[in-house]
């Protein structure tokens, strides 16, 4: 994430930091009116009241010359332990109306994404990718990048990173704010908006709540919202095509049962976890887990055969359980998510779909 400052709380900090960045720019924001204004930082209003300034990143990667932000669409089910998923089936690109160069700071159509952005099918090198082929606005995007003789999966492989990154920073706030509800009754979706430099690194601009999923604008853009809603809804349980309101026929104890938990069977038997909790190597055996324990892993389970095309982002996917260095990742985990990434790990040693 670019560096960033609040004004007036964080003036010293920022008047500190860009002694040594005299030449760099920085993005002013204002939060009441939200109104954009480029500027080094010898201009920045340092008297403002109420103001957000951020280090500008001047050196975009382009497409056509323009430039752009990307929305990646991420579901939390749960916070404690903790259950993330990021839409995969695609991911809305916006294009800024006018080309980056000549750069103005005066013409903030050339370096913000407004309401009236440039969509994927409006720029050039994309259309034969979206229009002509079919592809995705994602697809075509990547198909632009390896005509660079560039490689677009170090652009997704940051992207994952920076969502669990951004939520393990604020997961304290998160559970603080879900405090008045009852456990287990929510689900949010998010959007992270994020830029691209010319080395392919990506960069964190913010995460909206609630984001806009209206297609009166663009309208080729409802397929996309229409598929986040029916991926989110199946994903946790509302309007799932195994699940009807007028028949028990589905009901949740025939589609996830506690033998699709199970794991570990010879490390339980070997260890005769059934008379005895005390080993660690029974911790996940079934006889072993409490009721609390034994609902969060079958809406783990529930979860896996819903998601369509949601891509779990924490617990963190694997290749395979053989290249997963599971002592490292749940080093610094709390016991329930622990306790969840090693079931997956385990589900995933007997059964490579669930890596």
């Amino acid at each position: 994430m670019p560096k960033a400052f609040r004004l007036p709380e964080q003036r010293n900090e920022f008047e500190k930091y860009s002694q040594g960045k005299p030449n760099s720019l920085f993005v002013e924001k204002h939060n009441n009116h939200r109104s954009i204004s480029i500027r080094p930082p010898s201009a920045v209003n340092l008297s403002s009241t109420d103001s957000f300034i951020q280090e500008f990143v001047d050196n975009p990667f382009l497409v056509d010359g323009y430039k752009f932000d990307i929305g990646v669409y991420v579901v939390l089910t749960s916070i404690n332990p903790l259950m993330v998923y990021m839409y995969s089936g695609d991911v809305l690109f916006r294009y800024c109306p006018e080309k980056y160069y000549p750069f103005d700071t005066e013409n903030v159509d050339k370096y913000v994404v407004g309401d009236n952005y440039l969509a994927t099918w409006d720029v050039p090198s994309l259309k034969k990718y979206f229009d002509t082929f079919g592809g995705s606005m994602r697809a075509a995007f990547d198909a632009y990048v390896r005509d660079q003789s560039l490689d677009p999966s170090v652009i997704w492989i940051q992207v994952e990173d920076i969502i669990r990154q951004t939520i393990f920073s604020k997961l304290n706030n998160i559970i603080m704010a879900m405090r008045p509800f009852k456990k287990g009754n929510f689900f949010e979706l998010l959007r992270f908006d994020l830029i691209l430099d010319d080395n392919l690194q990506v960069y964190l601009m913010e995460v909206n709540m609630s984001p806009n999923l209206s297609s009166a604008h663009f309208k080729p853009n409802a397929l996309l919202y229409e598929q986040i809603l029916y991926n989110v809804f199946n994903l946790v349980g509302v309007g799932s095509s195994l699940k009807t309101v007028k028949t028990s026929l589905f009901n949740e104890d025939i589609i996830t049962s506690d033998k699709n938990i199970a794991v570990k069977l010879n490390d339980c038997a070997k260890n005769m976890c059934h008379r005895s909790c005390n080993k660690p190597e029974c911790d996940l055996c079934l006889p072993c887990l409490k009721a609390s324990e034994v609902d969060i892993l079958r809406k783990a389970h529930y979860e896996y055969l819903h998601k369509i095309e949601m891509k779990r982002i924490f617990p963190k996917t694997m290749i395979s359980s053989a290249d997963f260095n599971l002592e490292a990742e749940i080093r610094n985990l709390s016991t329930m998510d622990s306790r969840l990434t090693r079931w997956f790990y385990e589900k995933c040693k007997a059964e490579p779909s669930w890596c």
